[in-house]
């Protein structure tokens, strides 16, 4: 049974009725918005983390895998104007490096991950009638290490940020996590204790629609 959410970064947005997006059911068009939908997207994502535990060194860890977002019906059909709201609804990336082994990227389940694509109010075009929009998502994460015997949360979001998106959802554009200095992880057993780790970057890609066997072979991973 899933966890339901005790809280959210931003607005939730219901999936009933909502259909599950997959390889060749979706055309993206540029500067469109598209109807509602559930998009199951391949993600790639390089971090950066540093261990007191394991010294002074970065530690870079490279992820891959797989992200299931909703899309909210967009606000207007004009996509200067549009707004389209987002929830994280399931992610899981699998990375490994020396120091940590292997690392499990999922989402704390009672926390809802959200975001927004919408047009920038200090946009270089906002003349045109197909400016250039940014999309955001705060997200709650859990590392699981299972060489350090823990799973890490960050209790601040993990804000992913991805500049001049020209269709929707911004399959293959690169982002990046707005981390200032460092972002601490803390030990999900011992939320109130010191931070375990840090979180100092993170750059990343959105994939294309996955098929839906893959899909289904992540989300059991």
């Amino acid at each position: 049974m899933s966890t339901i959410p005790q809280f959210a970064y931003g607005p939730k947005i219901d999936l009933s009725g909502v259909r599950d997006l997959y390889e060749g059911d979706h055309q993206v068009v540029p500067y469109t918005p598209p109807e509602t939908g559930i998009d199951n997207l391949g993600i790639r994502s390089v971090d950066e983390f540093r261990v007191p535990a394991l010294g002074d060194e970065p530690i870079v860890v490279e992820f891959r895998g797989w992200v299931r977002v909703v899309r909210s019906q967009p606000t207007t059909d004009d996509w200067k104007t549009t707004e389209v709201y987002t929830n994280l609804v399931q992610m899981c990336m699998k990375g490994e490096c020396d120091e940590l082994g292997e690392v499990t990227v999922r989402l704390q389940p009672e926390i809802l991950s959200t975001g927004c694509i919408n047009t920038p109010y200090d946009g270089d075009d906002l003349e045109s009638d197909t400016p250039d929009k940014a999309c955001r998502m705060a997200v709650a994460c859990e590392f699981d290490v299972p060489r350090l015997g823990k799973k890490l949360v960050n209790k601040e979001p993990v804000e992913l940020t991805i500049d001049e998106v020209r269709s929707i959802p911004p399959a293959g554009n690169p982002g990046r996590g707005q981390i200032y200095r460092r972002l601490p992880l803390y030990d999900r057993a011992d939320p109130n204790g010191k931070p375990v780790a840090f979180l100092t970057s993170l750059n990343f890609s959105m994939g294309v629609y996955l098929p839906q066997s893959q899909v289904e072979e992540l989300a059991t991973a």
